[in-house]
């Protein structure tokens, strides 16, 4: 049970005093007391509203802000080793933390919520508990965003976790959720997969769905950060799931249809991996020694997340190759304006295999130093400063040969990007046996 964890007990013992305990519904009862006796024309729709802006201060900013300094003192006060070595679960730790550093949030939240749904039953009847659903939904979403970031972040870059401003990332989606929840009316129908529902309901069930995931992704942060190995299956699955949610958003066209959604979420999520964990000649090694000694759960164990989304992105290149195939002639140079949606599905999985492996030829250098951002400058001259050179200096034909956006030939693309990656491959492979080499 969470009252019997240690780790929320703890952080109890350090959120509520008795001071604060009074503080929160004293400054709370004063406001509205200020509301009531204003005596507006319309008082129970005004603590109705002043009540869910309240909640979402306490909850959804100053929650996130706290579930972010929960991890970010552990680990700026060098706690946090100390903590690895108890007995508890990663289960039992992420509750602990994720509800234990929000408590005092959480119970000034439930005053502003008993406010609003006596509020709101008198204006709105029975639909203001769906509105309240989806706030506390959001906010449980944005407290495991809050706690999980800095804790995945610290495992590559200690110091860009320590200084936290990752929390900031969390109020900026605080305030994305605070507009589309809010906004607009519930008269307002949303469709999704052909099925139409209102804008509250809707908000609802995406908040449950991805306040959901967000606390399974804390507890599998916290298992990586415990040595609890996991196998990198959640991360693709979670892929699928949030193509499926997109795919239903709107009228789908053959750009937005699922396999080409699922293309796009997939290569977003692979560079997410790639830019964030970590990934060099000790993981690779790790890996190899693995399949030598045939152990391949360790291997499923060690392996990255990012090749599971970027094979899953060569599966809906493909599934969008064959439900809408390009036109069959092979030769035909691109001439007129460039345009990321013109290119084929199957190059745009072979750019992401690509610029991988331009990540790993740079973090396999023997000084690597930063080879993310190496690896986006070399992108960023690769695929628009010299093609744009080339084609202001009227050489288009090779331009395209660099990078095939435009109205070209898609087969064509297609070759020529599968160059481009297999260069870029051979490159990898002969550093790495440079690092095999010297390990020798």
């Amino acid at each position: 049970m969470l009252i019997n964890n240690p780790e929320f007990r703890r952080n109890l013992w350090l959120e509520f005093t008795g001071h604060r305990l009074l503080a929160m519904p004293g400054v709370l009862g004063l406001i509205t007391l200020a509301i009531i006796l204003a005596d507006g024309p319309d008082l129970a729709g005004n603590l109705q509203q002043l009540a869910m802006t309240i909640f979402i201060f306490i909850v959804w900013f100053w929650g996130s802000r706290n579930a972010n300094a929960a991890m970010i003192n552990e680990l700026r006060d060098h706690t946090w080793d100390q903590q690895r070595l108890s007995a508890l679960s990663p289960w039992a730790m992420t509750w602990g933390k994720l509800f234990g550093s929000t408590a005092y949030n959480w119970y000034g939240g439930l005053i502003c919520l008993a406010v609003a749904t006596l509020a709101g039953l008198a204006t709105r009847g029975a639909e203001i508990l769906v509105t309240l659903g989806a706030l506390i939904a959001s906010g449980v979403l944005l407290h495991a965003l809050a706690l999980t970031l800095p804790l995945h972040a610290y495992h590559h870059r200690p110091r860009p976790a320590q200084s936290g401003g990752i929390g900031w990332l969390a109020l900026v989606l605080a305030f994305t959720f605070f507009t589309k929840t809010t906004g607009g009316s519930d008269s307002e129908a949303i469709l999704w997969w052909g099925m139409s529902s209102g804008r509250d309901l809707f908000w609802l069930a995406t908040s449950l769905f991805f306040g959901a995931a967000a606390v399974f992704a804390a507890w599998r942060v916290m298992s990586n950060a415990l040595q609890v190995r996991t196998r990198p299956w959640a991360w693709p699955l979670f892929a699928i799931l949030l193509t499926i949610w997109l795919a239903g958003l709107g009228e789908r066209t053959s750009q937005t249809g699922l396999p080409f959604t699922g293309l796009l979420v997939a290569m977003a999520m692979t560079y997410l991996a790639l830019f964030s964990e970590p990934t060099g000649p000790v993981v690779l090694r790790r890996l190899q020694l693995c399949r030598a000694h045939g152990d391949w759960q360790a291997w499923l164990e060690h392996l990255p997340t990012w090749p599971t989304t970027l094979l899953l992105a060569f599966v809906f290149a493909l599934a969008a190759t064959v439900s809408s195939p390009p036109p069959l002639p092979l030769v035909e140079f691109a001439e007129g304006p460039m345009s990321m949606a013109q290119l084929p599905p199957l190059v745009l999985a072979l750019l992401l295999l690509r610029d991988a492996g331009l990540f790993l030829f740079f973090a396999l250098a023997p000084s690597p130093g930063r080879p993310i951002w190496a690896t986006v400058l070399s992108l960023g001259v690769l695929d628009f400063l010299l093609p744009f050179s080339l084609k202001s200096a009227g050489m288009g034909q090779l331009a395209w040969c660099l990078m095939p956006m435009g109205k070209g030939n898609p087969w064509a693309a297609v070759m020529v990007v599968t160059v481009q990656a297999a260069v870029v491959l051979g490159l990898v492979s002969w550093r790495w046996r440079l690092v095999m080499k010297e390990e020798a």
